[in-house]
């Protein structure tokens, strides 16, 4: 039998002409009070009260309490295996829920079960965070591949030009050969500047990163055109003090000094210093 799960949250009615907002903690007590409801109403192991849980555990996490938020998908979880089984398509979504906000050693088991998932979308997440955690922690043939496997499962939930697909790209160009990460930016750039668009802060991370591969195989100059767009992208849409622009203008600066471009490297160098970078 397969089962539908529906994110039902409380529903709050406020005359259309009012801009009143309820507060994250009058939103909280809501969430909780329903939960409480369908624990008596319907009892701690139906699905009803699992989507109760769910939804309270997302809200907690979307409001930065990932503690608060793991109690409620734990409940979710426990509800599902009972209901659902343990390797149902909904359990194993939320068990990827639940690996998001728990603490990396606790992580890890969560998403292996969550990468079994025969949603292509969870598999990828799942894969992917995995990835993450292989290189966090030096294992780079274990992320690697990984994040071939979260690549592969993404083309298939989104196909080959998906915005995620992008990122999954961005990812593994980080662990692989120089030859290889440049190929697979190129073609994560050629996607994110369809999706989110061309002058998008994620599209000029992209291609911040290919300029900084681009160097390593020395070619500066590619490198200081395209750390050089990424920059205006970033001073254009985060501002000029912001991380990511300083670590734009920092590779454009070295690009142009390898190109063999001093002045306009000091110059630039001159400006982050001035920032006090």
């Amino acid at each position: 039998m397969r089962y539908l799960v529906l994110f039902c949250a409380p529903v709050l009615l406020a005359p259309a002409y009012s801009s009143f907002q309820p507060s994250p903690a009058a939103l909280r007590k809501l969430f909780e009070e329903e939960l409480q409801r369908r624990r008596e109403h319907y009892g701690g192991s139906d699905l009803r009260t699992a989507q109760a849980a769910r939804d309270l555990g997302l809200f907690l996490r979307n409001q930065g309490d990932p503690s608060a938020a793991r109690i409620a998908l734990l409940e979710t979880m426990r509800i599902d295996e009972e209901a659902l089984g343990p390797a149902a398509p909904q359990t194993l979504a939320d068990v990827a829920e639940l690996a998001g906000v728990s603490r990396p050693s606790d992580s890890e088991a969560l998403w292996l079960r969550a990468a079994k998932s025969p949603e292509a979308r969870i598999a990828s997440r799942a894969l992917a965070s995995l990835g993450q955690l292989s290189e966090a922690s030096g294992e780079k043939a274990d992320a690697v591949n990984f994040y071939r496997r979260a690549l592969v499962k993404e083309e298939q939930a989104s196909g080959t030009n998906g915005a995620l697909v992008a990122a999954r790209l961005n990812a593994l160009a980080q662990v692989v050969d120089v030859q290889e990460g440049v190929s697979l930016l190129e073609r994560a750039l050629a996607i994110s500047r369809r999706q989110p668009g061309a002058r998008h802060p994620d599209t000029a991370t992209i291609e911040l990163n290919l300029a900084t591969l681009r160097l390593k195989a020395e070619r500066p100059d590619e490198a200081a055109r395209m750390s050089r767009e990424a920059l205006s992208i970033f001073e254009a849409t985060l501002g000029v003090n912001h991380p990511r622009t300083i670590a734009a203008a920092k590779v454009l600066a070295k690009a142009l000094r390898e190109a063999g471009k001093r002045d306009e490297a000091e110059d630039l160098e001159k400006r982050l210093l001035i920032r006090g970078r």
